[in-house]
């Protein structure tokens, strides 16, 4: 089934570090299943069959060697992937227990408001005069939730209690775990005792007051939740219809919008006399950068994942003769699990790893398709040339591409991509929520493009109003005010309720979907005939 030529004997191509991320991700999984489903380790004696089919593809004692060498390096990630699940599951379990009326004391890091009460996350938790692992939840009247601000050290009186479950009616509390929430309290008083000093949390108080304070409610709600996440500020009515036209994946700070900031910063170096710094430097400044957004955003894990993918990417860009964009997306991979080995299970983590896959794998032969079209169309409508374009391919040259072709090359770039991250995050999208959306396909390649183009711009409108006093804030924002007004007319008069496919799939049907689609791939070097049978099964 191979194909013939310089991987004849080869079935594909051996990435170390890609390979290496999938061994921890499958130890970490197996970790899951061992801890709550009581999955016995007798199934790891399936792997010693694997492993001696490997050896069938080596030809040489070199071979051979570096397939010893390979599966005992695959072997101790998963042994570190199984490790560091089951210590952070134990890390977590192991909370001290509190139930009933106590005293608070932390420093709040996040507010969340909701229609009739709200949340503030507090950090540095003192419960009782004693000091606790974990942040907190503090639930209380949004009466109180007016006299706080972030950064406030607070004293609350409330009932706390202690949330060490690891499923709830949703499933497995990944999200919990990751972020340490291992406490919620229920106030029913609250005092501000001082402020705690954080100049990420000061200026992100101060974008939030610019902002509302130089634009319309909706459009700075939009702004708040494109550069922090935070939603609160968003009508429910608009942000679930942009849920249901896909596209409030731009709310959630995360690959799209620090792949925007950190391409900006990219393109600062490349075209101005920043080039002219050492390479150690340009990485040191786009790490501030990355680092300093991520701060105002509260390290969330996406912008943490988000993060150390860009600073990988662009150390391997910087310091490695070649970067291979899976081995890059595999070493992004591994730093993000050791330092949280549960993010494998955030629908998050799942999307954004999905969606560059996706692109690595797919993005080439779709936008190939496109192109195949489009030359089957041009060879049936040829296009009309002048006599100067005449003359110029009688002299065997080639004519420069027009306006159109290369407005053409644009989308076709846009719609691949698109394409090919919805292709692999689709899947993922009916195990988790039970429904896709087919206007997602359409307004993607719409809204991810303006995303990328103008976020670093908005985040700079809103710096520069920042450092202002507030009544310029109204000038400096008006662009931005005009802008997102205009574009949140669709949503405000279209219904994208239709068109929605609900049909929630099992996890064994998306990974039987994947592997298919790895067969399909370039990546395996298996015969035409072979891919076709495949892609028909």
């Amino acid at each position: 089934m191979a194909k013939v030529g310089d991987n004849a004997n080869k079935l594909f191509n051996f990435r170390p570090i890609f390979f290496f991320a999938v061994a921890l991700c499958f130890g970490i999984l197996f970790a899951f299943l061992y801890k709550f489903y009581d999955v016995s380790l007798w199934w790891l004696l399936l792997l010693p069959p694997i492993i001696g089919a490997s050896f069938y593809f080596c030809k040489t004692k070199r071979m051979i060697f570096r397939a010893v060498a390979a599966w005992c390096a695959l072997a101790l990630f998963f042994f570190l992937g199984f490790v560091g699940f089951s210590l952070q599951v134990r890390d977590f379990e192991k909370t001290t227990v509190y139930n009933g009326e106590c005293h608070v004391v932390g420093t709040v890091v996040e507010k969340k408001e909701y229609d009739f009460n709200a949340c503030l996350v507090l950090d540095d938790v003192f419960i009782s005069g004693k000091s606790v692992k974990g942040k907190l939840n503090a639930y209380l009247p949004l009466s109180f939730y007016q006299k706080v601000a972030l950064c406030d050290e607070v004293l609350l009186l409330g009932d706390i209690q202690t949330n060490t479950e690891f499923f709830d009616v949703y499933g497995f509390r990944t999200y919990a775990i990751g972020e340490n929430l291992r406490y919620s309290c229920y106030v029913d008083e609250l005092a501000v005792t001082g402020t705690d000093f954080d100049l990420c949390l000061y200026l992100r108080a101060r974008m939030q007051s610019r902002i509302e304070s130089g634009m319309d409610k909706d459009p700075a709600g939009v702004t708040m939740a494109v550069l922090t996440g935070d939603t609160s500020g968003i009508d429910e009515s608009l942000l679930d219809n942009m849920r249901r036209g896909g596209i409030a994946h731009i709310f959630a700070v995360s690959g799209l919008h620090v792949g925007a900031l950190y391409a900006f910063c990219l393109l600062l170096l490349r075209k101005t006399k920043l080039n002219r710094i050492p390479k150690i430097g340009r990485f040191i400044m786009i790490s501030t950068v990355l680092l300093f957004y991520g701060g105002i955003c509260g390290f969330s894990a996406s912008i943490i994942r988000a993060v150390v993918l860009c600073l990988v990417s662009y150390a391997a860009k910087l310091f490695l003769s070649s970067a291979d964009f899976l081995e890059t997306l595999g070493l992004s991979a591994i730093v993000i699990l050791f330092l949280s080995p549960v993010s494998l299970f955030e629908v998050g983590f799942q999307l954004s790893f999905a969606a560059c896959l996706g692109i690595a794998l797919f993005q080439k032969r779709i936008g190939q398709v496109c192109v195949e079209i489009g030359k089957a169309y041009r060879k049936r409508f040829p296009r009309k040339l002048t006599e100067a374009q005449e003359k110029i391919l009688k002299n065997g040259d080639t004519l420069p591409p027009s306006l159109t072709e290369r407005f053409l090359r644009f989308l076709v770039s846009v719609i691949s991509v698109s394409f090919a991250a919805q292709l692999a995050t689709a899947p993922i999208q009916l195990v988790h929520f039970g429904y896709l959306s087919v206007w997602s396909l359409l307004l993607n390649v719409v809204f991810v493009p303006i995303i990328s183009a103008g976020f670093s711009f908005l985040l700079l409108f809103v710096s520069i109003a920042c450092l202002l006093p507030a009544s310029w804030s109204v000038f400096f924002l008006y662009i931005p005010n005009v802008v997102w007004s205009f574009l949140l007319l669709l949503f405000e008069t279209a219904d994208f309720s239709t068109l929605i496919i609900t049909w929630r799939v099992s996890a064994q049907a998306c990974i039987c979907y994947y592997a298919g689609c790895i067969v399909l791939t370039d990546k395996l070097y298996l015969s035409a005939v072979f891919k076709r049978g495949c892609a028909l099964a």
